[in-house]
């Protein structure tokens, strides 16, 4: 019995001390690393950051092992502890998505900080990291589909971390052209979107995609994101430096830079979590829908809007009414409340109305009729004409009044009853 006790205090002892010995390789390696890729800083404020990193590397790669069994959910517990008897949040899901030789422990504070703001479901996936990125993004994939059909929900969320970021967007890339997109808004954090710059020994098949100058991260580059997308990078990252290789702004995404943390200390950083809290919880864009002559209808919480995309029209609804611009052929709406202005260049015509709120613009390609009484826009190509009704004005009844095509004016396309009795001026 002694000597079984020995064995085990000497065995604890010895793992104990490799680990510690690695945490400090680690960490002392990566941040004298990193200095020429990244602005200098205090010597203080670079002690402090290495300490946290050490700290939180210590704390979690012990648990490494055990998250490879726990941690399909992530909420659970920790909504417990943060929610008391309101339970799991019943939202959109959440899958996190981890990074190099990591798991989902790495997780654990990033989930009760989403948990508290009552986002989620949250479930956490584990890949073979020593893979290809394309085999993983497939295994992401099948576990989304897996997380829908649990949840009952359409979409998730993905919120990734280092190579987790790679796997995500070489998924939702592989998945261009399939209907439906299961992925609502991605977000990856201290992702190397352009590559790292450490030329050393990788272990893994992934580690090679990881490089850059990769094929593989230079067909990502080439990939236009098709989904809200937020990256989150650390101006002082250990591991993915320097911060422009994790920039998405130039792709379709969003970019947000939080000063000094090291790599894993982003997912434990409160900064972080309000950002990626905050993305998550945005409200939907409003709704667009668009025709083959390049015509999109626009509701928000005030009216509606109509714009033909293909003259350069666009068109906004304020709380104060209606605006429409249009850059390609020189017209412009504005309303306030006390009417509608429309100005137009020498290819069309001004009228003005102050006591009924109706305006009418024509451009060499179409009429564009507003109404600030009424809620309606309705925008007018040489191919057709868009109709968009609030609740006060149906869509039929304008339709009935608006013009189908327009190229000589109000005279040729007729006038609203609305400006029978009001003057036309025209602009050179």
């Amino acid at each position: 019995m002694r000597a079984a006790l020995e064995i085990v205090i000497w065995g604890f002892v010895v793992v104990s001390s490799g680990l510690a010995g690695s945490v400090l390789v680690y960490a002392l390696g990566s941040f004298a690393l990193m200095r020429r890729h990244t602005a200098g800083r205090a010597f203080g404020t670079s002690l402090r950051e290495l300490a946290r990193e050490v700290f939180l590397v210590g704390v979690t790669q012990p648990l490494v092992p055990l998250f490879y069994m726990l941690g399909h959910r992530m909420d659970p517990l920790l909504a417990r502890l943060a929610n008391g008897s309101e339970g799991v949040a019943s939202g959109v899901p959440v899958v996190f998505v981890h990074g190099y030789m990591q798991n989902r422990v790495d997780f654990l504070g990033l989930a009760r900080a989403l948990a508290r703001r009552r986002i989620g479901p949250l479930f956490g996936f584990n890949y073979p990291w020593f893979g290809s990125l394309e085999s993983n993004a497939k295994r992401l994939e099948r576990f989304v589909e897996r997380v829908c059909r649990e949840t009952g929900s359409a979409v998730v969320d993905v919120v990734c971390h280092s190579m987790g970021g790679l796997v995500a967007i070489e998924m939702l890339r592989d998945e261009v052209g399939k209907a439906p997109l299961k992925v609502r808004r991605c977000v990856t954090i201290a992702t190397p979107h352009a590559g790292v710059a450490w030329r050393g020994p990788m272990l893994g098949v992934g580690a090679t995609r990881l490089r850059r100058g990769s094929k593989l991260l230079e067909a990502h580059a080439r990939y236009a994101l098709t989904l809200p997308v937020l990256s989150v990078f650390s101006s002082h990252d250990n591991i993915v430096h320097p911060k422009e290789t994790s920039h998405l702004a130039k792709r379709g995404g969003r970019d947000v830079e939080v000063e000094g943390f090291a790599h894993l200390s982003l997912l434990f950083a409160p900064a972080v979590a309000e950002h990626v809290a905050s993305f998550l919880l945005e409200p939907a864009p409003a709704p667009e829908l668009a025709s083959p002559e390049g015509v999109a209808v626009a509701v928000s919480g005030e009216g509606v809007a109509v714009a033909v995309a293909a003259e350069g029209v666009a068109v906004a609804v304020s709380g104060e009414g209606v605006a429409v611009a249009s850059s390609a052929e020189g017209v412009a709406v504005a309303s306030s409340a006390e009417g509608v202005v429309v100005a137009s260049s020498a290819e069309g015509v001004v009228v003005a109305s102050s006591a009924e709120g109706v305006a009418v613009a024509v451009s060499g390609e179409g009429v564009a009729v507003a109404s600030s009484v009424e809620g309606v826009v309705v925008a007018s190509a040489a191919e057709g004409v868009a109709v968009a009704a609030s609740a006060k004005a149906p869509a039929d009844e304008l339709r009935a009044r608006a013009p189908t095509s327009c190229s000589g004016g109000v005279e040729a396309c007729g006038e609203p009853d609305e400006l029978a009795s009001r003057p036309a001026r025209k602009r050179a």
